[in-house]
């Protein structure tokens, strides 16, 4: 057995002792068959115990910060593609987040051990001898009343609903900064700028909001529709192997007009099913900074930003 080898079985011993549930549903989710049969099982349990997937969150009355959605048509869409756009948040909104963003405290690569303030990015680089290709906060829901009534959104909880087919579970949030950096193999690597697909329940999904403008070609988010459950495969294992794929495989793979490149505006948001594949992009010219809210059928304790205040430290 190669070292490689010995270090993917030693991270999932730790992981298997850390995080017992989310290492074994990483395993059985990437099945086919437990993808569609899970949610259908959770649904009929939960119907016999009298929580119907069926009751509608009744909209009418509530206050929303996407009263122009069309639910149907991005259920649709992410059925079908795995994505789905449209959303768009108000300014005031992208503004109490951006202001947030200045002044707490941010993490370079999501270590708690490494907090710095976005203004001291560059001090923090001199700290740590290295660039920073990612900074993301932490306690995000209770410290940005804005991120927090977001997680709460009945339009994006009735799209959750509709297309879990199962009561949603919100299971997280993030909010992180992406730098143009020259960054290292093993920094694109480990934050995911390089296509992949995630396996973080049997079925979940993402919404994705920019609060910063994104052109194409710089920090632009890059799916490829219609891709979910249909990876490279180079072997007949292969099918069921969670690994980075290279732009070569998914040229060969897959047709142009599938691989979409998501530019926007600050405010403007997708909503993304990312079983499918799917790559950030590290930024040429401008930093950007993203929000994801993450909604599933179970809660692994996982994919959270929370942290204990004892363990987050400034290091700049």
């Amino acid at each position: 057995m190669n070292a490689a080898a010995v270090g993917r079985l030693k991270r999932v011993f730790e992981s298997l002792s850390s995080k017992p549930g989310y290492t074994l549903m990483r395993g059985f989710a990437r099945f086919s068959t437990l993808r569609l049969s899970i949610p259908f099982l959770r649904a009929a349990v939960l119907k016999i115990k009298g929580r119907s997937h069926l009751d509608s969150l009744e909209l009418e009355g509530k206050e929303t910060c996407f009263p122009d959605v069309d639910i149907d048509s991005v259920v649709a869409a992410l059925r079908k593609d795995g994505v789905a756009f449209g959303f768009r948040l108000p300014d005031e909104v992208v503004q109490s987040i951006r202001s947030y963003a200045e002044e707490a405290l941010c993490f370079a690569d999501r270590a708690p051990a490494y907090g710095f303030k976005i203004e001291h990015r560059e001090r923090a680089e001199e700290v740590l001898n290295k660039k920073i290709l990612v900074a993301q906060y932490f306690n995000t829901l209770s410290e940005n009343p804005e991120i927090a009534r977001l997680a709460q959104d009945p339009t994006l909880k009735e799209i959750a609903r509709r297309f879990l087919n199962s009561p949603p579970t919100f299971v997280g949030a993030n909010l992180w900064w992406t730098f143009p950096v020259e960054a290292t193999e093993e920094d694109r690597h480990r934050h995911a700028h390089k296509f992949h697909r995630d396996v973080d329940d049997f079925k979940f999904f993402k919404f994705f909001f920019y609060l910063t403008d994104v052109e194409k070609g710089d920090g632009a988010h890059v799916v490829v529709a219609g891709s979910q459950g249909k990876p490279p495969i180079n072997g007949f294992f292969d099918r069921w192997n969670i690994r980075r794929y290279t732009d070569q495989e998914i040229a060969e793979n897959y047709s142009p007009s599938q691989v979409k490149e998501i530019d926007g505006s600050a405010g403007d948001g997708f909503a993304e099913d990312t079983w499918c594949i799917h790559k950030g992009q590290t930024p040429v010219r401008k930093p950007r900074l993203l929000l994801q809210l993450q909604f599933a059928l179970f809660d692994y304790n996982a994919m959270h930003d929370q942290r204990s205040q004892e363990l987050l430290q400034r290091l700049a």
